[in-house]
């Protein structure tokens, strides 16, 4: 059976995914910085601090009936929105490789978001935000973390199978649903930081004639 997990350990993915999205805006954009890409990129990122938004308020204020489908239902919607920034973080990443120096931030990127990487993969496979048990009495979920310190080197499926954080939150314990909407909230303020950055450069640098003219580039 699984331990118990601090509530502080919720929604922990978002940070990681978070500092990829950072390390992608601190690569040089040069002639290969397709904005219409990055647009797609910013409106995902920005509907995962929707969802987030929509889970705090549901910790916070949770329906007497149905809690568990409402749940699960959000989460699957979470899931849905990780995988495709994790995609998205794979596609920014191939359209700036040949313009950036190879940095630490770019090959641990490499090392994770290639399609060719097991972390890629079992991300998109066995990745899960949660899931209420049908009493709503406990939350599972299934957290692939990431290697701070690998290098380019692709990270072999069965190391990342290793990566792998189940845990456990018991819905039932005293304050357990406050402790959980204050997780979420501090993984949508995290989210929200990159959010504003990405949103700046957006406006500093993308033109209307951009997003018009999609494949000009």
């Amino acid at each position: 059976m699984t331990s118990p997990t601090p509530a502080q350990d919720f929604l922990c993915e978002v940070a990681d995914l978070a500092g990829f999205v950072d390390d992608v805006l601190a690569m040089p954009r040069g002639s290969r910085w397709h904005w219409p890409s990055y647009y797609l990129f910013y409106v995902e990122v920005d509907r995962l601090a929707g969802l987030l938004m929509r889970l705090r308020w549901l910790f916070e204020s949770p329906p007497e009936q149905e809690e568990a489908d409402i749940a699960n239902a959000l989460f699957a919607q979470i899931d849905k929105c990780q995988q495709a920034i994790v995609g998205w973080l794979s596609h920014m990443w191939r359209n700036t490789r040949t313009g950036t120096e190879q940095t630490a931030a770019h090959e641990r990127m490499e090392a994770h978001v290639h399609p060719k990487s097991g972390w890629y993969q079992l991300f998109r496979e066995r990745h899960r935000t949660g899931r209420m048990s049908v009493d709503g009495a406990t939350l599972e979920r299934a957290v692939l973390g990431i290697d701070a310190h690998s290098s380019r080197d692709h990270i072999p499926y069965t190391s990342a199978e290793c990566m792998i954080r189940y845990q456990s939150f018991d819905l039932g314990a005293p304050g357990m649903m406050a402790a959980l909407a204050h997780a979420a909230e501090h993984a949508q303020t995290r989210l929200g930081q990159t959010l504003a950055a990405m949103g700046t450069l957006l406006v500093e640098y993308c033109t209307i004639e951009d997003l018009r003219f999609p494949s000009s580039r």
